[in-house]
């Protein structure tokens, strides 16, 4: 018995923090995926191998369905074994699971777009076939989005989780007033290229999300004024991009943007501090830039339609030695 199932990695090319607050977000799914392979053994107890750490984990499962590590606990991958195997509560024993999230890291620093949630969609997959469970697109979702928010104590919107199972080019994720969420498959046009790129900074998605939460309570009369015209933007936003009109694309990410940019200064949250050069470089190529995510770190994104320009900025990326790669 062999199981093998993968989950792409993602971006968000708008929405971040409106995400959470039922605004429509337009998500990409990234080239990277992560593996997740589940091979039957020999031997009563369960190994864990990790990429990440180039390890094996035995473990064993009790009575009480509790998994108890036998020697070291790898700690971050094991945490989405460990609710993984909370979540469908079944019998677990002589298998070896393999996690590779080998292509979420860049010179062994990890890329954030996602590794835990495409892990989390992955894992859940192979579970599904390990026990011929026969879930449903929605349940899969459900159940990964679960696994992530306890073992990653995740406050976010789960688009990630989304993006990671559908694995589309583009989507549109939006959160329903009932607490729901819907997403769509959209087609942005072929003529936008987007460039990713990865910063030198690393910061945590949730620090960043706590510090929005915090300002938000703080700042609530700006934030209840501000926070509907960047849904507007939005709104806006993917109706343009539905009629694949290229100009109204640029004008209102460049709207969102200014925006974001306005209620990231008020409050001093910092999304924009670590993309300073990259901004400057845009602005001089001519082409459109924005940070991607919550994160406002590690991740950002290069727009445009102009295929001689965006060959441009690539050469001068690889001249100063900065990764990046296309969506």
């Amino acid at each position: 018995m062999k199981i093998e199932t993968t989950a792409s990695g993602k971006v968000f090319f708008s929405g971040e923090y409106m995400a959470l607050e039922g605004g429509r977000a337009i998500t990409l799914s990234t080239p990277q995926n992560a593996k997740v392979s589940i091979y039957e053994t020999n031997v009563s107890n369960n190994t864990l191998y990790s990429s990440m750490s180039d390890q094996a984990y035995p473990f064993t499962i009790d009575q009480n369905m509790k998994l108890i590590w036998l020697e070291e606990d790898p700690k971050h991958l094991g945490s989405i074994l460990k609710e993984s195997i909370n979540q469908f509560d079944k019998d677990f024993s002589g298998k070896s699971i393999s996690l590779d999230t080998s292509e979420f890291f860049y010179q062994q620093r990890k890329i954030g777009i996602g590794s835990s949630s495409a892990v989390s969609v992955a894992m859940t997959k192979a579970f599904n076939q390990l026990f011929d469970l026969r879930l449903d697109p929605k349940a899969i979702i459900n159940h990964s989005r679960e696994i992530h928010i306890r073992s990653q104590d995740s406050s976010g919107s789960g688009f990630d989780i989304i993006t990671s199972f559908v694995a589309a080019r583009t989507l549109s994720c939006r959160i329903l007033d009932n607490g729901d969420y819907d997403y769509e498959e959209i087609d942005l046009p072929k003529a936008i290229k987007i460039i990713v790129v990865i910063n030198n900074e690393y910061i945590q998605t949730s620090e960043m999300i706590h510090r929005y939460k915090t300002a938000k309570s703080i700042h609530s009369d700006y934030f209840s004024h501000h926070a509907p015209k960047m849904k507007v933007e939005l709104e806006l936003l993917h109706d343009s991009i539905l009629k694949k009109d290229n100009n109204s694309i640029f004008q209102y990410l460049s709207r969102y943007n200014k925006l974001l940019v306005d209620m990231d200064n008020v409050f001093d949250l910092g999304v924009f501090s670590n993309h300073l050069e990259l901004i400057e470089l845009a602005r001089d190529k001519d082409i459109f830039y924005k940070p991607s995510g919550s994160g406002g770190g590690d991740i950002g994104l290069f727009i445009s339609d102009d295929k001689e320009k965006l060959i441009s900025v690539c050469e001068n990326l690889e001249s100063k030695g900065i990764a990046f790669f296309e969506i």
